[in-house]
C-alpha cells in the first residue's frame, strides 16, 4: 500500500512539475537587449519580444526558448549558438542574420524572411517552415529532419524541400 502511495505522489509531483514553468526570462536582460541591443549570453526565455526593433542586435549564446519573437526586426542580428527551441518567429524578419550553430527545433517560422542569412549547422528538428524565405541563405548542415516546409523559398529561389 505504501509503495503504490509513493509512486501515485511521485507520479503527481513529475505532472505538476511538467505543468508550471521552471524558468523564465532574466527580466534585466530583457531591459539591456531593449535599451542597447546588446545581450550575448542572456536569459530571455519565454520572453515577449514581439514587433520589436533588434536590427543588428548581439544576441550571441542568447537563451531565448519559447520566447515570442512575432514580427519583430533582426535584421544582420547575431545569433550564432542562440537557443531558440519552441519559439514563435511568425514573420519575423531575419534578413542578413547569423544563426550559425543556432537550436531551433520546433520552431514556427512562417512567413519569416530569411534571406542572406547564416544558417550554418542550425538544427531545425520539427520547425514549420510555412511560406518561409531563405533565398540567397547558407544553409549548410541544416538539419531539418521533420520539419515541414510548405511553399518556403529555398536558396535558389525553388520550392524548399524538407
Amino acid at each position: 500500500m505504501k509503495s503504490k502511495a509513493l509512486t501515485t505522489t511521485f507520479a503527481l509531483l513529475a505532472v505538476v512539475g511538467l505543468t508550471f514553468p521552471t524558468h523564465a526570462e532574466n527580466p534585466d536582460h530583457v531591459a539591456r537587449l531593449k535599451e542597447t541591443r546588446n545581450c550575448p549570453g542572456c536569459d530571455l526565455s519565454g520572453a515577449d519580444l514581439s514587433r520589436l526593433n533588434l536590427s543588428d542586435a548581439d544576441l550571441r549564446g542568447a537563451d531565448l526558448r519559447s520566447a515570442n519573437l512575432r514580427d519583430t526586426k533582426l535584421i544582420k542580428a547575431n545569433l550564432s549558438g542562440a537557443m531558440l527551441n519552441n519559439a514563435h518567429l511568425g514573420h519575423v524578419d531575419l534578413t542578413g542574420a547569423n544563426l550559425s550553430n543556432a537550436k531551433m527545433n520546433n520552431v514556427f517560422l512562417g512567413s519569416a524572411k530569411l534571406a542572406d542569412a547564416n544558417l550554418t549547422d542550425v538544427s531545425l528538428i520539427r520547425a514549420s517552415l510555412y511560406r518561409a524565405n531563405f533565398v540567397g541563405a547558407n544553409m549548410n548542415g541544416v538539419n531539418m529532419n521533420g520539419a515541414t516546409c510548405n511553399r518556403s523559398v529555398a536558396p535558389n529561389g525553388d520550392y524548399l524541400r524538407c
